[in-house]
């Protein structure tokens, strides 16, 4: 039976629970300006949220830390072996847990927003209100259905152990950076709402909406980076993106959001494309359930994957019913009252914006259907249906190449119509430079395919733009202001694409069954298998090879490829050894040995990766800077 002490934390966590239920559903009431709950007011009433799911987090931390295995939650994924660092990270790698650090960052959201200033406070407590709602929806479905604080029967000595797969430090970090891109969109559709029932969306609307949706599309950005990046270096398949069903999950509200960004910037400056602002925000914060759904309903199966509860998926998918036939209802209701008259010429960079939007919501289509109509046929009709990453790249490259294309171009126009055989003649230059960058490329390194010369010539020309528009200097010589964030993650998009494409077609990988002594060769490479030894560690043994690296007879580095062998819970994992060089990576992995003779090897060369995640940097730090700065600059032309 569990302790005395267990039994307090027990009652008051679920207490603390319970007064975030109350205030929630006291801010909710303020919708509807309720007399009865008109006290306490909506700081009050904030505070007070956000310092119970606070407490009852920083509960669990401590119940992980102290290994109170008289928890389900703590038997279930921790050990007391475990290192500190994964004891701390275990509280969020479950559902639970994870639930309620979604909730703590839900809260947070609301919590900032009800400090802000400037802001119609009827404005604010309709926000807020819709805010609370939902969490006051998500802590209920915390208490009665995923409680993080269930106690057990039994007198456990240790527990279980959390996956190895996710005793990783960025396994520690990825997911709190990804759920705040994701909860950050419900801020962000409680504005949308909130513009609908005032009927205030405009400029002013936008202006506040600005940072939320650019902080919140930063964080989701940097999340998929980091589960990217993760996935190459401890999954040992040799990739970043497989698109997997989760990894889609989270790949479908960003690029709703990308859309969202570029509507609200265009309302803010020009006061139009209400409508697709209001559906764009809805869509992204719905996709960003969907993805919850996808990884607690139990219909798929992944490492991404928490809980695999029926009860549980219902839940969330009546939930995600509920917020779509309401907000959509609402938008139905209310959308000729918050249109304006469309001003922007049909050439011009509103229109631009407008056309990259609709290629946007085309890629989230093939994307959607991609990822669910397997689950559906699986699902509905038992069969099993794979779709591949060759889907995505024969339907998605064609309309990258007009993406791209419009993200140069669109920039470049002005607001009303505008000649484009001028914009084209003052781009000469630009253009000729990087068609014959192209050519060089396309010549040196033999590469014929249309597709991916037209994506590298439009990533080129979009970066060299980006980064020629961000040196603007006045007749006085003096550097003035320019749309930095803008600038810097268009770049980035174009460095990104660039690398991409380059590691598709140039990416090498060789196969060897190796024993001690054998020299493998990639390349112009010589891998000298040194020797192979055994490791113990504190929570796993391991079986790391070594391999000396050299090149014309000269050593350049050594690679240590391991196994590794956990026993809480059992588990073998395998860990890859790279070499980060700028233009290329060199990568090492084996397998599980079949015999004590020799070991199976897989090397790859992986051009352009270094590249790649610079790229992805530059994309998350054009966003910060974005969200920084209150008010968006265009120049008119």
């Amino acid at each position: 039976m569990a302790g005395r002490m267990s039994l307090y934390i027990f009652y008051i966590s679920n207490f603390l629970l319970l007064l975030c239920l109350t205030a929630s559903l006291m801010q909710s009431s303020k919708i509807i300006n309720n007399k009865i709950f008109t006290r306490p007011g909506v700081i009050v009433l904030a505070y007070v949220q956000l310092i119970s799911i606070l407490l009852s987090f920083l509960i669990l931390i401590y119940l992980f830390l102290i290994s109170d295995f008289n928890f389900d939650l703590v038997y279930f994924n921790s050990h007391s072996e475990k290192p500190l660092i994964y004891k701390f990270s275990g509280v969020w790698g479950n559902h639970e847990g994870s639930m309620l650090l979604w909730i703590l960052i839900l809260v947070l959201f609301n919590f900032l927003f009800a400090l802000s200033r400037r802001i119609s406070e009827r404005f604010k407590e309709i926000t807020v209100a819709i805010q609370s709602i939902m969490i006051f929806g998500f802590v209920a479905f915390l208490f009665f259905l995923s409680n993080p604080f269930v106690l057990n029967q039994n007198n456990f000595f240790d527990g279980i152990g959390l996956n190895p797969i996710l005793q990783d430090p960025l396994l520690a970090i990825h997911p709190p950076v990804l759920y705040v891109g994701y909860v950050g969109f419900s801020l962000v559709f409680s504005l949308a709402i909130a513009g609908l029932i005032t009927k205030e969306v405009d400029r002013q609307w936008a202006s506040i909406v600005k940072p939320w949706v650019f902080s919140a599309w930063a964080f989701l950005t940097a999340g998929i980076a980091l589960g990217s990046f993760w996935a190459y270096y401890e999954l040992g398949w040799g990739g970043y993106w497989f698109w997997d069903p989760v990894e889609n999950a989270s790949l479908m509200p960003w690029i709703a959001a990308t859309a969202l960004i570029h509507c609200v910037l265009i309302l803010q400056k020009r006061n139009v494309m209400q409508s697709w602002t209001i559906i764009l925000a809805i869509l992204t914060f719905s996709l960003s359930l969907v993805g919850t759904f996808l990884v607690r309903s139990g219909i798929l199966n992944s490492v991404h994957t928490f809980a695999s509860d029926p009860g549980r998926g219902l839940f969330i998918l009546l939930f995600i019913f509920l917020i779509l036939v309401f907000s959509f209802s609402l938008f139905a209701y209310n959308s000729e009252k918050i249109n304006k008259i469309n001003s922007m010429g049909l050439v011009s960079r509103g229109t631009g914006i407008q056309v990259n939007n609709w290629l946007l919501i085309t890629i989230l289509t093939i994307v959607f259907l991609g990822t669910m109509y397997p689950l559906a046929t699986d699902l509905l009709l038992n069969k099993s249906l794979t779709v591949g990453p060759k889907y995505y790249s024969t339907t998605i490259a064609p309309i990258i190449i007009l993406f791209l294309f419009f993200m140069f171009i669109s920039p470049r126009l002005g607001w009303t119509d505008t000649k484009l055989y001028k914009i084209i003649i003052q781009l000469r230059y630009l253009i000729i430079t990087s068609l014959t960058i192209t050519l060089i490329i396309s010549l040196y390194f033999e590469l014929f395919n249309l597709t991916e010369i037209l994506i590298i010539f439009f990533s080129l020309l979009l970066v060299i733009s980006s980064v020629t528009a961000s040196i603007n200097f006045n007749k006085q010589n003096i550097l003035v202001r320019t749309n930095l964030g803008q600038n810097l993650a268009h770049a980035g998009f174009g460095i990104l694409m660039m690398a991409v494409v380059s590691n598709a077609v140039y990416s090498e990988e060789r196969i060897y069954n190796a024993k001690v002594g054998d020299n493998l060769q990639l390349q112009k490479y010589i891998f000298s298998f040194d020797k192979i030894e055994q490791v113990e560690e504190s929570n796993y043994n391991s079986l790391k090879a070594y391999f000396l690296m050299k090149k014309d007879g000269k050593l350049i580095d050594t690679f240590t490829p391991e196994i590794r062998f956990y026993s809480n819970p059992p588990t073998i994992t395998s860990e890859a050894s790279i070499l980060h060089k700028f233009f290329s990576d060199i990568y090492l992995v084996m397998n599980v040995p079949q015999d004590q003779q020799s070991i199976s090897v897989r090397m790859h060369i992986k051009p352009f990766m270094t590249i790649l995640w610079l790229g992805t940097l530059m994309i998350i730090f054009g966003g910060i800077i974005s969200a920084s700065i209150r008010i968006g600059r265009f120049d008119e032309k």
